[in-house]
């Protein structure tokens, strides 16, 4: 009896909402042999959308994920799907933003040092010292950008730099108190996640919690 491994693909999927879209994919997985550890889907009624993310044990398929990515672009025509394919063992390279409250970016130190979190941690970037030893007691290395008011286009220049420099998949911003620019949000959509205390984009203010923070 086949037993699923350690080692996955994630396949995420956006396509136009249809009737069959479900049975289309898993059907093609299955002809493959590919063993369904996780299926999640969900449909837009706004934007009439279908989404969908499957975790398929990479051992149980007869082929890597390049013969993957062919083998499922026909399917993907057939449907308008835009379509990604990503392997468990190649680590997402991540960068972290922070500000002053250090909550945040030590929770997730500490469960990327434990392994709870996997992914391939290339820094921390700040606009404030008072991080810097949590970080640099991890053996991660620290950057220091400063955003004057009168100087955030160059400070987020420099940001943009660095993520350029370290070739980074995700950016978190662990409690990163700035407004980051258009350029740079439309450069990395859909691969940057904002660790918010609050419902975003019902409760937007600055100061969700009723009381202005000095932590900017």
């Amino acid at each position: 009896m086949q037993t699923p491994g350690s080692r996955h693909y994630v396949l995420t999927v956006s396509c136009p909402d249809a009737v069959g879209l479900v049975a289309a994919v898993s059907g093609l997985l299955a002809s493959w042999g590919g063993w369904l550890t996780e299926v999640s889907n969900h449909s837009d009624p706004d934007t009439k959308r279908f989404f969908m993310r499957n975790v398929i044990t990479a051992e149980s398929l007869p082929f890597g994920i390049e013969e993957f990515r062919q083998g499922f672009m026909p399917l993907a025509r057939r449907h308008q799907m835009e379509f990604a394919i990503r392997d468990s063992s190649a680590l997402r390279r991540v960068m972290i933003l922070v500000s002053r409250q250090a909550h945040c970016l030590v929770d997730l130190l500490h469960r990327w040092r434990t392994d709870e979190l996997r992914f391939d941690l290339r820094g921390v970037v700040s606009n404030h010292e008072d991080t810097r030893s949590d970080v640099e007691h991890y053996g991660v290395a620290f950057h220091h950008v400063p955003v004057a008011p009168e100087r955030k286009t160059e400070a987020f220049a420099g940001i943009e730099r660095l993520l350029d420099a370290e070739a980074v998949d995700l950016v978190v911003l662990a409690r990163y108190m700035q407004v980051l620019p258009p350029s740079l949000c439309a450069r990395y959509s859909g691969r940057i996640l904002n660790i918010h205390h609050s419902f975003l984009p019902s409760f937007a203010a600055a100061s969700p919690t009723g009381r202005r923070s000095s932590a900017a």
